[in-house]
């Protein structure tokens, strides 16, 4: 596979690299998604998407946390963002990920529907799952 040069894997806003998110839950709606990260930052969606881990059931809102095993999938989306890491800072406001939050703002690899794998940022969930309700399927919008 032929690589890009590295200008062409920078944006044309302010030369930064773009973000990835890979998100699961509330944020999966786009215009949430809008509503959090306001109008200054440019983004776009790649499609849905996967990462190894396990999905669990909060009640309003999902769990997820990372797995080993490639046949545990949680099923999202992938979002671009064009100004890089500092357009995620509002979701991390969202996703309260201070010292004692709820999640956390982690790596890992996320798998396009068409096949292609890349880095994604994702929110993992920090406190224990024992005894919380499993999402099977991994996918959130089909819990019930």
């Amino acid at each position: 596979m032929a690589r890009r040069p590295r200008s062409q894997t920078r944006v044309k806003s302010g030369g930064q690299r773009p973000a990835r998110l890979f998100v699961y839950g509330t944020l999966r709606d786009a215009e949430r998604l809008a509503a959090v990260i306001g109008a200054a930052s440019a983004w776009r969606q790649l499609g849905a998407a996967t990462i190894r881990g396990r999905l669990y059931d909060l009640g309003p809102y999902p769990a997820a946390r990372p797995g080993r095993n490639p046949s545990e999938r949680v099923r999202g989306v992938v979002f671009e963002f064009a100004d890089g890491a500092a357009a995620l800072l509002p979701l991390d406001e969202y996703e309260e990920t201070v010292a004692t939050g709820l999640y956390a703002r982690r790596r890992t690899r996320a798998r396009l529907a068409a096949g292609r794998t890349l880095a994604a940022w994702f929110y993992v969930y920090r406190r224990p799952v024992r005894g919380l309700p499993r999402i099977a399927s991994g996918d959130w919008s089909q819990r019930r």
